[in-house]
């Protein structure tokens, strides 16, 4: 049975869509992988990246819907720009919304996925710790107290950080998460098609 990777996220109100985007073609001059539009690459903040049957799709867009009418809009405070391995994101603090919103959609969607993502599969058998954990349990490491909520900009083609007096304030990206997606996860964690999304706090 087909399975691909996807990337469960959530996705920013128009104005932070619109500064993410400025702000990764700003970045352009440096030399990058990917450049944020709004067709994709698509800003977003990721909450669970796992491998799913295309035949599963119906059943998971159904969770989701339920998980999305259920949880209100999600405001966040961008506390810094954190770069490594060449990315840059701009990076929130971990709040119990966002947390508990987290372990929502990896419990209801961790019973219906397909193994490993196949680019993980050599970090699992090095992993350790929470991290090996993690990848034991839901298939990914990010999850629960490594949860680390960021939206990455770009990565930059020489592997290395820029000054921080190139970027305006983290701050600007504060604002509000107001739906629930889901994507085709592409290389470097993009999202690079839509499947399905669905607006916060329909149920509320």
């Amino acid at each position: 049975m087909a399975s691909k990777p996807y990337d469960i996220v959530i996705l920013p109100s128009k104005e932070l869509v619109r500064q993410a985007i400025e702000l990764s073609a700003d970045l352009q001059r440096f030399g990058t992988h990917f450049q944020l539009t709004d067709i994709g690459p698509f800003p977003h903040i990721s909450l669970y990246m796992v491998q799913l049957k295309e035949s599963d799709l119906t059943k998971v867009q159904e969770a989701l819907a339920s998980i999305a009418a259920n949880t209100p809009s999600i405001a966040l405070q961008a506390t810094r720009y954190y770069q490594a391995e060449g990315y840059i994101d701009a990076q929130y603090a971990r709040t119990e919304a966002v947390a508990h919103l987290q372990m929502a959609v990896v419990e209801a969607i961790n019973p219906i996925r397909n193994g490993l993502l196949e680019e993980d599969k050599r970090h699992f058998l090095a992993a350790t710790g929470k991290v090996r954990e993690n990848f034991e349990r839901y298939g990914y490491p990010a999850v629960g107290e490594l949860f680390r909520p960021h939206v990455t900009f770009t990565r930059f083609l020489s592997g290395k950080a820029i000054a921080a007096e190139s970027l305006p304030e983290s701050d600007r990206f504060s604002g509000v998460f107001t739906r629930l997606g889901l994507f085709e996860l592409g290389s470097g964690g993009t999202c690079v098609q839509e499947v399905a999304k669905f607006t916060l706090g329909t149920g509320v």
